[in-house]
């Protein structure tokens, strides 16, 4: 018997979670569970023995008719799970709200690290998403000391090496090809790395040839990559336009003069790696807007009139909606604590042996700064756990368990 591992997926965004009222009066984003009586219960009303439950949430649309047309009704009607029996809830787990979080790279220079005489390389590569959308190849820049040569009036064997990344920072900047994907920051230490001091001017720093260099003389270069795209409003807002959720990574090689990477050991490179988003604002309202197709009520796009039409239809009340929760953390730039249960409807009357069961996936997001909702959800969903014989799968950072 072949098994069907696709799943129907129908997404939840709630603002709040009730008990004790009728499906019909929901509100926009108020989200319960309700038996065939049409009224919301409590949590801990949910039992393995309790028959069929439903999520039901309030519909995100204002008006119940498309274009002041009273025959075309019922957009106002509650959204509805299928019923769900706690013995067939195959995984219940949740995603915890994951910002974005930029790569950092620092260099660490000592005061023997740049001989006098010897040209001073960096190579920083820039990989990631951003940068193969950018440029269709990952962006490197080589970065030199710009011909400084040790003062012959001085007896001195080695530069400052503040003063070399100083040069370094000034060329990425000046770079085209990798200047939109970082940031810099540039410290000097003169006790052998105690303390650092911002050196807040990069370029007037250079300007004056340093005379002296005390053994204790230190600097750090921090290149931090960042990458904000730009995109269009809700207005324009199309399914289909791309939005970032990979950091850049970046990749710093001090090298010598032949290109070896191997030879500027004193230089110490750091590298915090930066983490994916997850649960984004943009995914939320795509998996909305994808269970308002289902429910025969599809959103227009890529036509010259279609914000019109949205307004006429009423997609326009689903963004305006995620919009609005922009204060508590959601929206399309925010992020959203997700949680999801799996179950199934098994086929007891399967003449050909094709499907043995429909699987439906149902995703209830929150704003993550939410957090009165996000609790309700979150016994809500243990609720369901309990009575299904089964544990909550957390999904949080680089760490997953289940509890």
């Amino acid at each position: 018997m072949a098994y069907f591992n696709h799943a129907f997926q129908k997404a939840f965004v709630a603002s709040d979670v009730v008990d004790g009222v009728a499906s019909v009066d929901l509100t926009p984003g108020e989200l319960g569970v309700m038996q065939a009586d049409g009224l919301t219960i409590a949590a801990g009303a949910i039992s393995a023995t309790g028959g069929q439950y439903f999520l039901v949430q309030g519909s995100l649309h204002t008006s119940d008719t498309i274009g002041n047309n009273p025959g075309h009704g019922g957009y106002t009607e509650t959204v509805k799970s299928k019923g769900i029996n706690p013995k067939y809830i195959n995984r219940i787990w949740h995603q915890c709200c994951e910002d974005l979080t930029c790569a950092v790279t620092t260099l660490t220079a000592s005061s023997e690290c740049f001989p006098c005489g010897q040209d001073a390389l960096v190579r920083v590569d820039v990989k990631g998403s951003p940068a193969l959308r950018y440029l269709n190849h990952n962006a490197y820049h080589i970065a030199d000391l710009a011909g400084y040569c040790c003062p012959e009036s001085v007896t001195q064997l080695y530069i400052d090496p503040t003063y070399v990344l100083a040069q370094w920072l000034l060329s990425l900047e000046d770079s085209a090809i990798v200047n939109p994907f970082l940031q810099f920051g540039l410290e000097k230490s003169t006790d052998g790395g105690k303390t650092w001091v911002a050196v807040a001017d990069p370029a007037a720093y250079v300007a004056i040839d340093p005379s002296t260099l005390a053994a204790t003389d230190m600097g750090r270069l921090t290149l931090t990559g960042c990458y904000v795209d730009t995109k269009f409003g809700d207005c324009s807002f199309d399914t289909r336009d791309h939005y970032n959720k990979e950091p850049v990574q970046i990749v710093a090689s001090v090298i010598d003069e032949t290109g070896d990477p191997c030879t500027a050991e004193c230089v110490v490179i750091a590298n915090t790696p930066g983490t994916m988003a997850n649960t984004s604002g943009e995914t939320v309202l795509r998996q909305i807007l994808m269970t308002e197709n289902y429910m025969q009520m599809p959103y227009n796009q890529g036509n010259a009139d279609s914000a019109r039409i949205r307004e006429i239809e009423g997609s326009s009340d689903v963004l305006d909606f995620i919009a609005a929760q922009a204060a508590s953390g959601g929206g399309r730039a925010g992020l959203y604590d997700v949680h999801y249960l799996l179950h199934s409807v098994p086929r007891f009357n399967n003449p050909t042996g094709v499907f043995d069961n429909d699987q439906y996936l149902y995703c209830i997001a929150v704003p993550c700064d939410d957090t009165k909702t996000l609790g309700e959800v979150v016994t809500l969903m243990a609720a369901f756990a309990t009575a299904a014989g089964l544990t909550v799968e957390e999904y949080c950072g680089s760490a997953s368990s289940s509890s």
